[in-house]
């Protein structure tokens, strides 16, 4: 890791530890917006991580904007930073100034809700392939509820009109669908890996029958499959971050196939990281008084964002097929 990579992270870790304390989440499920942790976040500039130097942003590489989001997942963030740093992004690239405040994010892939529908300044449409905008929050027809992290969420019946000199052809570059999946799976591997470190040490620490729990071949077995679900999903989030980055540098390369497979493969993972972390820990996990269940929920609220495991593998299919017999090898290689 850079010094530069370090230093953004240390600094998140300890803005996002500080947005994750007990009475934080209470308010979240209580539908109050932690606008005070947001305002912090905001003011080191994590949300204008990826916006060019001469459009006031730090210019960070999209790896290093990867590592903060990885860092949101292992502390179950409950603030739209994700869409806020992408959204920005893609409309800078598309000569369109982003409103302040934090932003939701629509994109081609299926919508699961959008998070936080009457705190979001304004909603990222990037659903066409070639041109995307932004609404404002006010003018956005949402069916209200929450999500399977107990967060508000809002859900269009139809996709909104942009209004006139919000829109614009997209940037060249990786699609916004293509960088929230692979934001995504950033979030999605920094939540397993904090849940296989929540699970070990219930395991280690809880005695059963006269041993603790890790002592017995069943429940070593068990955790080391969630523990090789868990690398395969940061091995995935890795492999799809170069990708992008690739791309970002060679116009000419498309990073869609591998993160398909990336977020195809986080998505996957969610069931069977939960199944065997809440059946370790017994009844204890699904109790508000412990974490486990803060990340737990979340992992299915983030299986479905940006795209759902099911609609990643027919991209995937689709693009194998596109590829035809002499170009899948190559598709797969550079994978």
């Amino acid at each position: 890791m850079s010094e530069m990579r370090q230093l953004l992270v240390d600094t998140a870790v300890s803005l996002f530890e500080a947005a994750s304390e007990d009475e934080v989440f209470d308010a979240v499920e209580e539908g109050r917006f932690p606008a005070g942790h947001w305002r912090e976040i905001e003011a080191n500039g994590l949300v204008d991580m990826l916006l060019p130097e001469d459009a006031g942003g730090a210019g960070t590489d999209f790896g290093d904007a990867m590592a903060v989001a990885r860092a949101g997942g292992s502390f179950a963030l409950p603030l739209p930073l994700v869409e806020t740093m992408i959204g920005r992004r893609v409309l800078a690239d598309a000569g369109l100034g982003a409103p302040s405040g934090p932003l939701g994010f629509v994109t081609g892939a299926i919508d699961a809700g959008v998070p936080w529908p009457s705190e979001i300044a304004a909603l990222v449409v990037a659903a066409r392939e070639d041109s995307l905008g932004w609404v404002a929050a006010g003018d956005l027809d949402f069916e209200r509820g929450t999500n399977s992290a107990g967060e508000p969420v809002g859900r269009l019946r139809e996709l909104p009109p942009i209004p006139p000199g919000q829109s614009s052809r997209r940037g060249s570059g990786p699609s916004p669908s293509v960088l929230m999946a692979t934001a995504r799976t950033a979030m999605i591997a920094g939540a397993m890996e904090r849940i296989l470190d929540l699970t070990i040490e219930h395991v280690q620490g809880r005695v059963q029958f006269g041993r603790p729990l890790a002592r017995f071949q069943a429940v070593q077995q068990m955790v080391a499959v969630m523990a090789s679900h868990a690398a395969v999903v940061g091995v995935a989030s890795d492999t799809a971050i170069a990708a992008v980055e690739t791309a970002f540098d060679n116009r000419s390369v498309d990073a869609t196939f591998t993160t398909a497979c990336a977020k195809a493969r986080a998505s996957e993972a969610c069931y069977e990281v939960t199944r065997i972390a809440h059946q370790l820990h017994g009844a204890i996990g699904y109790t508000r008084e412990h974490d486990l269940q803060r990340f737990t929920r979340r992992l299915w609220t983030w299986r479905d964002a940006d795209g759902d495991e099911g609609y990643w593998q027919a991209q995937v299919g689709t693009l194998a097929i596109g590829a035809g017999a002499d170009g899948l090898w190559p598709l797969l290689a550079g994978a």
